[in-house]
């Protein structure tokens, strides 16, 4: 008789559970994709490891967020470091450029200031898919991920538009609450990403 009442109860402290490991998986990837990023050359590497990781733990093929994103920053470290060497230079230039056109009045300033703009979301939508496209194709080279990055990106306009806006918007809350980057100031962009990307396979 006791057994009866016993199982509602299981499948709702699972269902409790279930909702309570997506904000933890979230936090765990992004506290390990965020040390993994301190050197700073290395961003792109922990942003790739963290996206095989979640992928892994979406899936429900490995559910150590964790580890798993530092295991994946060994497996793939080789092939994306020096992008994300190279990656970084191109967010230098960039933010240098927006930066010194955003201080002059000159119309010509504006005009260079308008067009950096959609070279700039361009880039960032490539970044936002990357960890998509290497996790969806883990054996591929750097420079098929970027292209496979791409195509993801181009496949929804419209949902790689409201993900642009939405990680946009979070990094303006980032920067309003310097505290929540660690947990999830890497993992969150690229969940989100995960997700648009996921669709886009549809």
């Amino acid at each position: 008789m006791s057994a009866t009442p016993s199982r509602p109860r299981r499948r709702w402290e699972e269902r409790t559970l279930a909702v309570l490991a997506y904000p933890a998986n979230l936090a765990l990837a992004g506290v390990a994709g965020f040390l993994l990023a301190l050197p700073v050359v290395t961003w792109l590497v922990a942003w790739v490891a963290a996206g095989r990781a979640l992928h892994g733990w979406l899936a429900g093929d490995d559910h150590r967020a964790f580890t798993g994103t530092f295991r994946e920053f060994a497996a793939t470290w080789r092939r994306s470091l020096p992008a994300s060497v190279l990656a970084t230079l191109v967010v230098v230039v960039l933010a240098t450029n927006l930066l010194f056109l955003g201080s002059q009045d000159t119309p010509v300033a504006f005009l260079f200031g308008m067009a950096t703009i959609p070279v700039a979301a361009a880039v960032a939508l490539v970044v936002l898919m990357l960890p998509a496209a290497a996790a969806f194709d883990r054996d591929a080279s750097m420079g098929e991920w970027l292209r496979a990055a791409a195509g993801l990106a181009v496949a929804r306009p419209l949902g790689s538009l409201v993900l642009l806006v939405v990680v946009a918007g979070f990094g303006l809350t980032c920067a309003v609450l310097p505290t929540i980057v660690p947990f999830f100031g890497i993992s969150l962009p690229v969940w989100l990403g995960l997700v648009t990307a996921g669709r886009a396979r549809l």
